[in-house]
């Protein structure tokens, strides 16, 4: 039986299909290690990808047709089409007591902003056939960049939590109680990690799978319940409701959270594409993608618990969290609980990806794990997220706002760098402009000096801007009730610093 080598080689960093030695191609095992390796020659035989984070040679991309972009629109918009946009919709009026109006200007402009970056940084996958922290390092040095990619992983295992409590919840609700929270969850977790074991392809066709079933839920759950969402605007809604200064803010530092985010996996998925498929296309599949589910359940969300002020059965399920209020308002009978059941199937098209890029961006903090083939990363991540949903499915709502607030600061110091290096320094992209053959070499790759500086600056202005329960900075202080401007005091200091920094840094350096 045959044993493969390894995709990724650190020393030499690109795929080489040298010819492997003969007595390793030979060597067989017995016993239990011969059968474990049997079974993986016969999984990866079958389409279960090893790729992790080396570039994707062009031999190995798909041919560009109209369909190739299909995929990469339901993809994105799968992702989001889930109880978990629905829930952060309602954390406007439940936690930041907004009415509809505010909450719907807090959603849409900030959403409608930080896409951008995600559906732009996509478009460099085709170019490069690089994963997006490997793109990092071309603008961050490889050692910055594994803290960068460290807070990237932090941030996907706060995801996996709160879509898997959300799934273990909704499976709970579907069976009466009779099946736990934290068997739910377990459930969850076991059917993502296998859809994620496959690989890219395989996630392509589960977004593709579970997008219009989950868009025909909510139409029927708006159509069923259309009659009752006036009340988002009547008068027990307004005098529940308070805006202020601290409410805006606060409520956008968490939806800067929920977008922001995405831009650190943004090319992980598009790198299957050709180097020649058009920017412009692309961009707007992405950018739509992401956009328009985030905004129409998000204002949903918001407009069902505003409602729930003016319905005691919502109102009570609302309190208790986004499954429940589903579940109410699909009548909490037989149909309601296989409408549960979807929903549950619904994260299964954001967390499989999510392990996916998390197991990326853990070679990219440790790359002695390139050695390691990626479907084993999924169940490392799966190890590390499954107890820490199963100890928060308790204090959803808290969690989730209190990760969300603290996501967009690390995302903060990220971005001008990421955005900066292939619009100014390195444009056009190609494999020209990011050199593939210097992808894991320390020595080729920039030292991370304007990075590092530009960082250490924005820390300081990025903490004085902050507004979370545990900490108020001078800056926010100064806004009634305390506003959160972390990310936006931290992204323009990084961008105005980053710009002649780097310059300097490629002058003197030549990297």
């Amino acid at each position: 039986m045959t044993i493969h080598a390894p995709l990724g080689d650190t020393e030499k960093g690109l795929d080489q299909k040298s010819s492997p030695d003969p007595s390793f191609s030979v060597k067989k095992y017995d016993g239990l290690r011969g059968r474990f390796a049997h079974t993986m020659d016969f999984l990866v035989e079958h389409g279960v990808e090893e790729r992790g984070i080396q570039p994707r040679p062009e031999d190995e991309r798909e041919h560009l047709s109209w369909r190739a972009y299909l995929p990469q629109l339901a993809f994105w918009a799968a992702m989001n089409t889930n109880i978990l946009t629905f829930s952060e919709g309602m954390v406007g009026v439940l936690r930041f007591n907004l009415d509809l109006k505010s909450a719907v200007i807090v959603i849409v402009v900030f959403t409608l902003v930080m896409c951008i970056p995600a559906a732009w940084l996509a478009t460099n996958g085709p170019r490069t056939g690089m994963r997006q922290m490997v793109q990092a390092r071309y603008a961050m040095g490889y050692i910055p960049t594994m803290i960068i990619g460290g807070a990237n992983c932090i941030t996907f295992i706060g995801y996996l939590s709160l879509q898997s409590i959300l799934g273990g919840q909704c499976l709970s609700i579907a069976s009466e109680a009779d099946m736990t929270w934290t068997v739910g969850i377990v459930v969850v977790t076991v059917i993502c990690v296998c859809l994620s074991f496959i690989g890219l392809r395989a996630l392509h066709i589960l977004s593709l799978t579970t997008l219009p079933i989950i868009f025909l839920v909510y139409l029927v759950l708006v159509g069923v319940n259309g009659d009752k969402l006036h009340f988002a605007l009547n008068e027990a809604a307004q005098s529940a409701s308070k805006v202020t200064a601290w409410g805006i803010l606060g409520y956008g530092a968490t939806q800067i959270g929920f977008t922001a985010s995405y831009a650190g996996m943004a090319s992980d998925f598009s790198t299957l594409l050709p180097v020649n498929t058009p920017r412009l296309p692309l961009f707007c599949c992405v950018y739509f993608g992401l956009s328009v589910p985030i905004i129409v359940l998000q204002i949903l969300g918001a407009a069902c618990a505003l409602a729930a002020r003016s319905i005691p059965a919502w109102d009570t399920a609302a309190a208790l969290g986004a499954p429940n209020l589903v579940f109410t308002m699909a009548g909490a009978g037989g149909v309601a609980k296989f409408v549960m059941v979807l929903f549950c199937f619904s994260v299964t098209a954001n967390v499989a990806p999510t392990i996916y890029s998390c197991g990326l961006s853990g070679q990219v903090v440790f790359p002695f794990l390139i050695r390691v083939p990626r479907y084993f990363l999924a169940i490392i991540v799966t190890a590390i997220y499954l107890p820490i949903a199963i100890v928060g499915s308790t204090h959803f709502f808290t969690m989730m706002l209190n990760f969300l607030g603290v996501l967009g600061y690390w995302t903060s110091l990220y971005l001008p760098p990421a955005l900066v290096e292939p619009l100014l320094f390195r444009n056009p992209v190609s494999t020209i402009t990011y050199p593939v053959e210097i992808w894991n070499k320390a020595t080729k790759l920039p030292w991370g000096i304007a990075f590092v500086v530009s960082a250490a600056c924005a820390i300081p202005v990025c903490v004085a801007g902050m507004s979370q329960t545990w900490w108020t900075g001078w800056i926010a202080r100064k806004i009634e009730g305390g506003g959160d401007l972390g990310f936006e005091l931290g992204f323009i200091v990084v961008l105005i610093l980053f710009i002649p920094l780097r310059y300097l840094e490629r002058k003197w350096t030549s990297r």
